[in-house]
């Protein structure tokens, strides 16, 4: 019999919470942050690289983005806990592989160049210990002083665009998004409605969630990690002039 020590670790629960926000993100969301963030990504990553250096986009979503930079010239791969952000990424941009796993734990067989996780995607990882086992699986994805750029939202950001009601409408969707964030324990609720036309009228609701890490924290999980050499990017500062590089730091280690 295993002893508690030598027992395995419980395996990872895949995060699935954007399956029922696919369709919606696809069709509308994050034009803005693209455009914004782009140029930021290519001053602090990808001029390290030669053309063609293998990049593995972290959370990619429905793969719009990882397009983009696979249209500077770079070979690209991508991986999603949703698999129906999956499914849009393969219509969006079927020369890329894309990949259903869980950023926590994710095995793809080889070692990139340079990795990155963009749109505030880390900020869906619960906490510091989850936050960890992500740049643990990065990590080993690397080549050696390969290096991994991401964004975080800070909590201004979330006392700011958190706290609100908002609204997306269309002729054939409408999304209602209730957000509040707490300050005790720092995590932000996203209640959403969608309602979307096909014949009739579909109504989903469902909760997405973002955890405000402490920057602190973030970087001494990348040291645990392994990562070297990490430094912090305002938003603001390295380029992103709207109101997406408002309170959001990006994070630049290297392996």
């Amino acid at each position: 019999m295993k002893s508690p020590a030598e027992s395995p670790a419980p395996a990872v629960v895949r995060n699935n919470e954007y399956d029922p926000f696919a369709g919606i993100y696809n069709r509308h969301w994050g034009r803005d942050y693209r455009a914004e963030a782009l140029p930021v990504i290519e001053r602090l990553l990808l001029a390290r690289l030669k053309t063609g250096a293998a990049v593995l986009d972290v959370c990619c979503g429905t793969g719009q983005f990882t397009e983009m930079v696979r249209g500077l010239g770079f070979e690209t791969a991508g991986l999603d806990a949703s698999g129906q952000m999956i499914n849009f990424a393969r219509q969006n941009a079927p020369e890329i592989r894309f990949t259903v796993a869980d950023a926590r734990d994710f095995q793809l067989d080889r070692k990139f160049h340079a990795a990155y996780s963009v749109f505030e995607s880390l900020n869906h990882i619960r906490d510091t210990e989850a936050l960890l086992t992500v740049f643990k699986c990065v990590r080993k994805h690397l080549k050696p002083r390969a290096p991994f750029l991401f964004d975080l939202n800070r909590e201004a950001a979330f006392r700011l665009y958190w706290n609100t009601v908002d609204a997306l409408v269309t002729e054939e969707d409408v999304c209602i998004l209730r957000m509040d964030y707490d300050d005790e324990t720092r995590l932000g609720n996203c209640a959403m409605t969608t309602f979307r036309k096909d014949r009739v009228w579909k109504r989903d609701d469902f909760t997405i969630q973002q955890v405000c890490h402490e920057e602190t924290a973030v970087q001494a999980a990348l040291g645990k990690a392994g990562f070297k050499d990490v430094t912090l990017y305002d938003a603001r500062d390295a380029g992103m002039r709207g109101d997406a590089g408002y309170a959001r730091t990006f994070f630049l280690a290297i392996a």
